[in-house]
């Protein structure tokens, strides 16, 4: 008897939740000291009846006073966050409210991690304002986890806030650089928040507050614009001109525009409602319009019991009026045309700001944020940003340096090397072929500008790093707490002299800086569907993205025919069975796209032609085509030549017919009278342009919009661009033969063939010139 009840009593202490490993071979003792896990929500609990036998509660309990909620502020501003590698690092700013920054605040952070990441020797660390909030061993492979910690009184301040969050992460078992690919560590965005105890920190007092109108627990940021008048043609300039305010002034990196005659209640982080229009059609969807909107120009915030607290209503008595109630809020916000600018914000999703480099220019990383790293793993990466105007004009021949500070340890050995990668390509690597450790001072790094876009630049450094220690990977060898790396701050990055002059088309211009609109001295047209509120919203979505990127407002004509723009910058935005043929004909879409764009017709007999192709493929590498082919991939890797880069005159562009998945299309062109700029924004129904335009306007698929055509993806939002091979130059520097030398260098350098004509006809007249000259000056027979 008492063997079987030492059985079950064993039994019972092995299923017992203290004694049950969170991961496989967590042999981890330690504890986060400053985290606490997070409480979740408790079920409501029915007060007891005093009527009950047995029941001493009082009979106040009876009827309990329900809880104040508290104010939640989602603090991720992008879709997904996964730290990788060994060590990986982000850091952004959150705007707050003096009403937020005076609050009791709690930081709640939600993670998960592979199964492959030793919690023995990885950490996850948060920050706040140059404070640690978190540091904790990462140990949730099984489930996501939550930690909760108080934030200090005081440490919090009214403005912008800085927020870094880091992971060092190392292998349970592999000591390989190939093994490092396998560790990430992913935040939950929908469970790391701000939560602030004093429920007016949850309200906008203020209309500079709805900078912190931050983003939602999937990272985007939503403003319902109501328009009770949207039927009149004379309510839309006002809405696009506000929501590139509004746009500006929240500067979030992934923030969308609803347009509607009646909008929901603003009852979630991450999005506000905004009311527009004169007083007299408010009381369409106002309880109680303000007197100050009768009165005159006015902004203001309301508790309305349909749209919810705080929601901003700019009125005025007539239209004029709320012209000029948007003009108070731009004014905060906007910048004059034509001003130098110095740096683009970007502190809400990448601090520091991004430095604007307009010619020759060095910096030191500590000037771009990028602090002294000692690292004692496989394979490190740090990175950087740099922007380029719109007229950027190097990529072919430019080379930019970088004049790195490191230092590696006598246990490093050769064969490692330090990689160099811009946006995600890969730009130069430095082999490391001594042994023994070495400081690196000043070592130079030429950095190839072929993947520079005009706005910001990710520049990206990573070690990869060979030991002996690792090749042996003897027990516990991955948790090494030698240093083995070092990068200073004292590195510095060289911009050189780069030819500056604009080419149309370049969806990559329109996309860094709003190129050609961004600098129009007249309001660009905007041509579309003005009854349509699907078709506003996604023009008011772009235009606040535009806007964004410019940096400043964007003026723009709403009542425009589309007819009467031959000789002005234009943006069409609308469904593409609304778009004329002659748009569609000028910016390279093929006239029939319409009625084919969106069908998926399935049928019985064989695609001879694609099965043509795919054998065509098959035999890609035999015969003396299959060599040439390869011969041009060689070239193309090697050299960066191309077969259009050995073509004098290139060939017309066939017209682009959209299939299958794809959302939406943006094209490009030069207008019919070839002195403006013509930008189309299509889709194959309503719904599927507002959906598209919301999904381009997001951080990673803008930035990939380049060439003259881009398409993308409706099921998984992928991003293809098609470069332009035909496009004219657009000049926007005064005369100089310095730049007019550089133009013509990179204009060579890409035309390989035109450079080789070049040369011989040069050579020809060089030696015919030589002839006529020694048989002027030499003896006669």
């Amino acid at each position: 008897m008492r063997r079987r009840l030492a059985s079950i009593a064993l039994l019972a202490l092995a299923v017992s939740p203290a004694m049950a490993q969170t991961s496989p071979f967590d042999m981890s003792k330690e504890a986060p000291a400053i985290v606490t896990p997070a409480p979740q929500p408790a079920a409501p609990v029915a007060p007891p009846d005093a009527s009950a036998p047995g029941s001493t509660a009082p009979m106040a309990a009876a009827t309990p006073q329900p809880a104040v909620p508290s104010a939640r502020r989602y603090v991720v501003p992008f879709a997904e966050l996964v730290f990788s590698g060994e060590y990986s690092r982000r850091s952004w700013s959150i705007f707050l409210t003096p009403e937020q920054a005076a609050s009791k605040a709690d930081f709640h952070l939600g993670y998960q991690n592979a199964v492959v990441v030793a919690p023995e020797a990885s950490r996850l660390k948060v920050s706040v304002n140059g404070s640690d909030l978190v540091d904790a061993p990462i140990a949730s492979s099984d489930n996501p986890s939550d930690m909760s910690v108080a934030i200090p009184a005081k440490l919090l301040h009214a403005g912008l806030n800085d927020i870094t969050m880091s992971a060092v992460q190392r292998h349970r078992t592999d000591c390989t650089v190939e093994s490092t690919y396998e560790l990430w560590t992913q935040i939950d965005t929908s469970r790391t928040f701000i939560s602030f105890d004093d429920p007016e920190a949850g309200r906008w007092k203020r209309v500079e507050d709805l900078r912190a109108i931050g983003v939602d627990e999937a990272g985007a940021t939503t403003f319902n614009l109501i328009v009770p008048s949207m039927s009149q043609t004379v309510s839309t300039a006002p809405a696009v001109r506000l929501g590139e305010a509004m746009a500006l002034m929240a500067n979030m990196p992934n923030q969308a525009f609803a347009v509607s005659e009646a909008g929901p209640a603003a009852t979630k982080p991450g999005v506000a409602n905004i009311v527009l229009g004169p007083a007299a059609d408010l009381s369409k969807v106002l309880a109680a319009v303000p007197a100050s909107a009768e009165a005159g120009p006015s902004a203001t915030l309301i508790d309305d019991p349909t749209l919810g607290p705080s929601t901003l209503v700019v009125s005025g008595p007539s239209w004029q009026a709320v012209d000029l109630a948007i003009d108070d809020i731009a004014k905060q916000v906007d910048r004059p045309r034509g001003s130098l600018r110095t740096s683009l914000a970007t502190r809400t999703w990448r601090t520091p700001d991004v430095p604007m480099l307009l010619g020759p220019r060095r910096l030191t990383f500590s000037e771009l944020g990028v602090s002294t790293l000692e690292f004692a793993g496989r394979r490190v990466r740090t990175d950087f940003a740099v922007g380029v105007p719109s007229d950027f004009y190097a990529e072919s021949y430019g080379q930019a340096t970088i004049l790195l500070d490191a230092a590696y340890s006598q246990q490093v050995l050769p064969g490692s090397h330090i990689d160099v990668y811009v946006n995600d390509s890969i730009a130069a690597t430095v082999p490391i072929t001594t042994s023994g450790g070495e400081i690196l001072r000043h070592l130079p790094i030429k950095v190839t500008m072929r993947h520079f876009r005009p706005g910001d630049n990710t520049i990206a450094i990573e070690a990869v790093l060979m030991t002996g220690v690792d090749a042996i990977c003897a027990p516990g060898a991955t948790a090494e707490g030698a240093q083995r790396f070092a990068v200073f701050d004292s590195s510095e990055f060289v911009m050189p002299a780069f030819a500056r002059v604009a080419r149309i088309p370049n969806l990559a211009g329109t996309s860094g800086t709003g190129y050609p609109y961004s600098i129009a001295e007249y309001a660009t047209p905007l041509i579309m569907d003005r009854t349509q509120p699907e078709t506003v919203s996604a023009g008011v979505t772009l235009l606040a993205r535009m806007s964004v990127a410019a940096g400043r407002l964007i003026p723009v004509d709403t009542l425009s025919a589309a007819t009467a723009v031959n000789d002005r910058n234009a943006l069409f935005i609308s469904a593409i069975s609304q778009v004329p043929a002659a748009v569609l004909a000028q910016v390279g879409v093929a006239s029939d796209a319409g009625s084919t764009w969106g069908e998926r017709v399935s049928s019985i007999h064989p695609d001879t032609d694609a099965t043509f192709n795919q054998w065509r493929e098959k035999l890609r590498g035999s015969g003396w085509r299959g060599q040439v082919s390869s011969f041009e991939d060689w070239m193309s890797r090697t050299f960066n030549i191309s077969m259009n880069s050995l073509r004098i005159f290139p060939g017309p562009e066939a017209p682009f017919a959209p299939q299958g998945s794809v959302g939406i299309v943006v094209a490009q062109q030069e207008s019919p009278t070839g002195e403006a700029t013509w930008t189309l924004v299509t889709a194959p129904s309503v719904n599927a342009l507002q959906d598209g335009v919301r999904s381009l306007s997001g951080q990673s698929a803008w930035r990939k919009m380049t060439g003259h055509i881009t398409s993308v993806d409706a099921g998984d939002d992928k991003v293809v661009s098609m470069p332009a091979t035909r496009f004219d130059f657009v000049e926007t520097q005064p005369f100089s033969l310095s730049n007019y030398r550089l133009i013509i260098a990179n204009w060579l350098s890409a035309n390989a063939l035109s450079y080789a004509v070049v040369l011989i006809v040069l050579s020809i007249l060089l030696g015919f010139a030589t002839s006529v000259l020694l048989g002027s000056l030499g003896r006669r027979r």
